[in-house]
């Protein structure tokens, strides 16, 4: 058996590491769209990558755990939907070059020395007429949510220029209360409010 990495050693610690809504931005702003091939970069277990397949995408989620892709599979076999899984690296996958009409990057926070390259090859992988969604904690979060570096986190400036290629259409803070969404973990105490930065971008035909 494969060593267990620390995400698998996290989500193997509990029934359910995360809550199984998905992003209420994410249902916003892909709910219009026509479906088609959808890419969940860090999908966890699988909570965005569901309401896509339920939705009528064809999603392939990605993800370094293969604990939680197994829940992901588990919970799309149980509501018969189709969901196909990669586990390793998003970086490595995206350089073998496949293209999505919706790449989605969900709660991921790369140290800065890497989130470039990421949100640039993430950006690449976006057909023609394709959208990018991207969700993660605002750095006025730090302290309530997301990793312990501040450097991690996201604020405009640190995006407003991460993505080649691409018409951002939204670049915005969102407050929401922790929990909401299904980012807060199952353990969590109370919730509080936190606040997210939301990208959604599309590619010229």
């Amino acid at each position: 058996m494969a060593e267990l990495t620390e995400w698998d050693r996290r989500y193997a610690a509990r029934s359910r590491l995360f809550h199984v809504e998905p992003d209420n931005a994410l249902v916003e702003l892909a709910g219009p769209l026509t479906p088609g091939a959808a890419v969940d970069l860090g999908a966890g277990e699988g909570r965005n990558s569901l309401w896509l397949a339920e939705h009528g995408w064809h999603v392939t989620a990605v993800d370094s755990s293969e604990v939680a892709l197994a829940r992901t599979r588990e919970t799309a076999e149980s509501s018969g939907l189709s969901v196909e899984t990669v586990k390793g690296d998003m970086a490595e996958y995206l350089d073998k070059g496949p293209r999505f009409d919706l790449v989605v990057i969900a709660n991921i926070h790369p140290v800065p020395a890497d989130r470039a390259a990421l949100l640039e090859s993430a950006s690449d992988a976006v057909k023609p007429g394709g959208h990018l969604f991207l969700i993660g904690h605002h750095l006025d979060s730090f302290g309530h949510a997301g990793p312990p570096d501040p450097e991690r986190l996201y604020t405009a400036e640190r995006l407003q220029d991460a993505f080649p290629g691409l018409v951002v259409e939204r670049l915005e803070r969102r407050e929401r209360v922790g929990g909401h969404g299904g980012e807060r973990r199952t353990d969590e105490p109370a919730p509080v409010k936190l606040i997210d930065m939301v990208v959604w971008a599309s590619a010229p035909v």
